[in-house]
């Protein structure tokens, strides 16, 4: 494989917003590819889900500091960045086919966007930690004008960086400073706290699956500080430990699998655990990544 560093530069459409970007090879996404965001690498990295080869999507261009990253109903990948544009950050439209990177949405709100969650209707939700004068919050964007839109702020929330939807359409958010899940109404911004301390330390990253349950990436918890994967019920917020220790140096995001296996990003690599046993097995080509953040699966 090219490395990044290496890679040669392809040649794509220049429009007002899209910049070349660099290339290793021809990627391409079949269901069931894992997506990950790679800070130290300011890349996208494809996991091939049958051969678990790596492949560079896109690297460079509007790409600092990329943190959460998401598939839409057309196939596109979309990452938000916290450095991207003029330092304030913003979400970055990437071809798969081309590595072509297009800007979506930038200024505005945005302060530190961290992650976010897409919609079925299209609407992007974005946790920000330091938006609104430091007290952080939720913004929708308009994936087709880049219109964003207070969905809440302030309130429980002190920083909250990790988001998901839930079926029913709640938004659920991970606060690391609080402690806490948060469910928050995407039409009125109400809040409430779903489940806060227990084992959380530092939690981070969340997903939920189609069938409701919540699973959690926290960074910091359990004895050893090396982190691990909590499950929070959705109806009591009670929390269950997963898996902790093993591989793990300090998981910060995750994704479900069309088998129900969860796909952890960590410091070290990424690890793929089973959410009823708890067992890890670390996925090969832990070497393609500089220091991997977000985590997708192409559905």
């Amino acid at each position: 494989m090219t490395s990044i560093a290496n890679a040669p530069r392809v040649g794509i459409l220049i429009g007002v917003l899209v910049l070349t970007a660099g290339r290793g090879f021809a990627c391409t996404l079949d269901p069931g590819d894992i997506l990950v965001t790679d800070l130290g690498r300011q890349a996208v990295i494809e996991i091939d889900g049958r051969t678990g080869q790596p492949c560079v999507v896109s690297a460079g261009g509007f790409l600092a500091i990329p943190t959460g990253i998401a598939v839409d109903a057309a196939g596109q990948i979309l990452v938000v960045d916290a450095e991207a544009f003029d330092g304030k950050g913003g979400i970055i439209r990437i071809d798969p086919s081309s590595g072509a990177q297009h800007a979506v949405s930038q200024d505005g709100y945005f302060v530190d966007p961290q992650s976010m969650a897409i919609a079925r209707n299209g609407t992007i939700f974005v946790a920000d930690p330091n938006a609104f004068d430091g007290n952080g919050g939720v913004i929708a964007v308009n994936p087709l004008t880049g219109r964003q839109k207070v969905v809440a702020s302030g309130g429980t929330f002190v920083q909250p960086v990790g988001i998901a939807i839930a079926p029913g359409g709640r938004l659920m958010v991970t606060d690391r400073e609080v402690l806490a899940v948060v469910r928050v109404n995407k039409a009125t911004g109400s809040q409430k706290t779903l489940s806060a301390a227990g084992s959380f330390a530092n939690p981070i990253g969340i997903v939920v699956s189609a069938a409701g349950e919540i699973f959690v990436a926290d960074a910091d918890a359990f004895e050893q500080s090396d982190g691990g994967i909590i499950q929070v019920d959705a109806r009591t917020g009670e929390q269950r430990t997963v898996a902790s220790g093993g591989s793990f140096n300090s998981p910060v995001a995750l994704a479900i699998a069309a088998s129900g296996k969860l796909a952890v990003v960590d410091y070290e690599g990424l690890i793929v655990v089973d959410p009823a046993t708890g067992a890890q097995s670390l996925v090969p080509w832990s070497e393609a990544f500089g220091r991997p953040w977000g985590i997708t699966i192409v559905p």
